[in-house]
């Protein structure tokens, strides 16, 4: 892989880890989108279509992966999910179909498990000036796409429609003293205040829970209709020998898809429509700088895009 194609894999990686799907499927499809030769780009872009429940896309690209590589197992588990979910079968007991079955593709595969190891892998290999350089280029152009965005298209008659209208009057209507909100290029993000899950799983604490319920509240008392992606966060103390979960990208997701379940239940809105990803212990809302940072970390953040 050259080193400018290395680097975009890695920005596409970064977004997709952060909920940016759209931004990481853009920059996938310079890179040739669902025609590349490249496995690399063909298993993220499946795995972003999936998280975003298209699962014949993402089987056509686990497809192309296994005729350009028959061995990978990534493109093998990922196709075997997507079949049993078509069968109507459940990855895992316990957990319910739509979002939460699509999100099981993206650990269940690949080279990395969850979103979180594959730019850690990245930065280490980030010795190449190359890497470096095209990876500062990518995300200025990012930057400057997002720009665009917020301010956006200018009308023939020279006025600038203010297309972030919606999102502020989003932003409002979910105010509250439990959470903060900050408005990204194209979304709503929530961070909760206070941690929502017991250390170690995916148990919601009391003010989790009564979080998790109020935010649905809020988003089922919504005059438009909107995507939700929940991302699973720890802190970066790694799971105790013995628990069930392997690793923290596998702890995220499991809080991802408890929050996910509760914010579909209790707000109406379907569970198809809510995308769920782990961050694992990258990049954490709060610094790992102190026991109470730590613990603000068992949390999940919460984007959310007016829907199109």
């Amino acid at each position: 892989m050259s080193a400018v194609i290395e680097a975009a894999v890695v920005e596409a990686t970064l977004s997709a880890r952060a909920g940016r799907y759209d931004t990481a499927r853009r920059l996938l499809d310079t890179l040739g989108g669902e025609d590349s030769d490249d496995v690399e780009v063909l298993d993220l872009l499946a795995r972003v279509h999936a998280q975003r429940g298209d699962l014949a896309r993402a089987d056509a690209c686990w497809a192309r992966v296994e005729h350009l590589d028959p061995d990978h197992a990534g493109a093998r588990e990922g196709r075997r999910r997507i079949r049993a979910t078509w069968a109507g079968k459940r990855p895992r007991a316990g957990v319910a179909a739509g979002a939460a079955a699509v999100c099981l593709l993206l650990v269940g595969g690949g080279a990395a498990v969850g979103w979180a190891l594959a730019p850690r892998q990245a930065a280490e290999q980030g010795s190449d000036p190359a890497v470096a350089e095209a990876l500062t280029r990518l995300r200025q152009e990012v930057s400057e796409l997002a720009s665009a965005q917020r301010d956006g298209p200018t009308s023939a008659d020279g006025t600038t429609p203010d297309d972030g209208t919606a999102l502020r009057e989003l932003r409002g209507a979910l105010g509250d003293p439990r959470w903060t909100t900050r408005l990204d290029a194209r979304s709503v993000v929530v961070t909760f205040r206070e941690p929502v899950f017991l250390a170690g799983g995916a148990e919601t604490s009391g003010s989790g829970a009564d979080m998790l319920a109020g935010l649905a509240g809020r988003l089922g008392g919504l005059a438009v209709d909107v995507d939700v992606t929940v991302v699973g966060h720890t802190s970066d103390t790694a799971p105790v020998p013995g628990s069930p979960y392997a690793d923290n990208a596998e702890v995220g997701l499991a809080r991802a898809l408890a929050a996910a379940q509760v914010l579909s239940s209790d707000s109406g809105i379907p569970l198809s429509a809510v995308g769920v990803a782990s961050a694992g212990d990258v990049d954490p809302p709060y610094p790992n700088t102190d026991e109470a940072g730590r613990t603000r970390n068992q949390t999940v953040t919460v984007v959310i895009e007016v829907a199109q």
